[in-house]
């Protein structure tokens, strides 16, 4: 299958002849030109090889360490936004997307690094490409050996969610896949991202969209979407990446959710290859990780004193029920209830499971009313009386 290409992280612009991939990571104005001015950019470009790549790091908390970079092309002579587009809309994409591999290979061969500490060349694919059902040539396996680099040192990124042909896609990740290449499906979470396709593609790494991580800390749904994410995940055995992080919160949320790696401006923005600084991102990559660690001591006291909390109350509830007559029960429930505010409820069961008492509900609490059903009562409600506590009393 042909390889498209890397690029950067992305949204999605609509246009009269296709959707094309665009770089959002950093803001510009772009002229207008008229087409014939533009084709003529873009032919110029082509040509001169008129592109800088940059490099964007990504790092793991638990190893401590920058695991990879993702390279990111900036045209020279045009606006980013506007040389996809001319490319697309000219039948040039392949030939941009060649472009953009060769000058991400060559400006990461240059890189160097301490021994046993090169970290992972992740470049973007065109995924829309896919779908035309180009066949291969081995250009990539070709131009990453020529680059001194094994495949399993590259991370293709491929966008399933712009691939309408799930043949063709598996096809082209199987095909990768063999070469040792690792795979990594872009932009979870964000249009029209299909959950299903990661168990069949059984990708290396899923990483998660900058708008699904953005103000995570403070938006519970979102927070249960990557949680279920990463359940997926770890199920299937790959990593989860969160992208875009900028804040310490983010950061915070996203790692105590599960994420492995993390890649945004709070650790370091694109810079050229001559400007790459690894060796300052450890003490944002400590403070992180310090952090990680006295939350999750604080998470573990808390759970061992609610486990103390919950023992004490049941202890004084038996305490109070044995010293009661059986008719008096239900008044030693309702003081055990109305004396502590840990309490939500409290009834009786028997030794059969049933429910012998009246349920008694703290005065802050407030019972939601049933909802309508074909189901059985019980089942509606989960389990039987004895079983929850919300319960309508017999």
């Amino acid at each position: 299958m042909e390889d498209p290409a890397p690029r950067t992280r992305r949204e999605t612009t609509a246009t009269p002849q296709a959707q094309v991939s665009l770089d959002t990571s950093f803001s510009e104005e772009i002229p207008q030109q008229d087409d014939q001015t533009s084709c003529d950019a873009l032919a110029e470009l082509l040509t001169n090889q008129d592109l800088d790549i940059e490099f964007q790091p990504i790092l793991s908390l638990r190893h401590q360490s920058v695991v990879g970079i993702e390279a990111l092309a900036r045209p020279r002579t045009m606006g980013l936004v506007q040389m996809f587009l001319e490319a697309e809309t000219t039948g040039r994409m392949l030939e941009l997307d060649r472009l953009c591999r060769l000058k991400a290979l060559e400006s990461y061969s240059r890189l160097r690094f301490a021994e046993g500490c090169r970290p992972l060349l992740f470049l973007n694919f065109e995924s829309s490409v896919i779908d035309r059902g180009v066949l291969g040539s081995g250009w990539l396996l070709e131009r990453v050996k020529a680059s001194g680099l094994e495949p399993s040192d590259v991370v293709i990124e491929v966008n399933e969610s712009r691939v309408h042909d799930l043949e063709s896609l598996r096809d082209f990740v199987d095909t990768y896949r063999r070469h040792s290449f690792l795979i990594a499906l872009d932009d979870l979470g964000a249009g029209d991202s299909n959950l299903p396709r990661i168990a069949q593609l059984r990708p290396h790494i899923i990483k998660l969209d900058r708008h699904l991580v953005a103000h995570v800390d403070r938006d519970f749904f979102k927070q249960e979407t990557i949680k279920s994410l990463v359940n997926l995940s770890r199920s299937i055995g790959c990593m989860v990446l969160a992208e875009g992080v900028e804040t310490h919160a983010e950061v915070d949320t996203c790692a105590s959710l599960g994420a492995e790696l993390l890649q945004g401006f709070f650790f370091a923005r694109a810079r050229k290859a001559e400007q790459l600084d690894l060796p300052s991102l450890l003490e944002p990559l400590t403070q992180a990780t310090r952090r990680q660690r006295i939350h999750a001591t604080d998470s573990l006291k808390a759970r061992r004193q609610q486990s103390l909390d919950l023992q004490r109350l049941a202890q004084q509830g038996c305490a109070g029920l044995q010293k009661a007559k059986r008719q008096d029960f239900d008044a030693a429930l309702w003081e055990l209830v109305a004396n502590n505010t840990g309490i939500e409820a409290a009834y009786l069961l028997d030794d059969q499971g049933i429910q012998v008492s009246e349920t008694h509900m703290a005065s802050d609490v407030t019972v939601l009313p049933s909802v309508p059903s074909r189901r059985s009562a019980s089942k509606v409600a989960g389990a039987s009386p004895g079983l929850n506590p919300l319960w309508p009393s017999s």
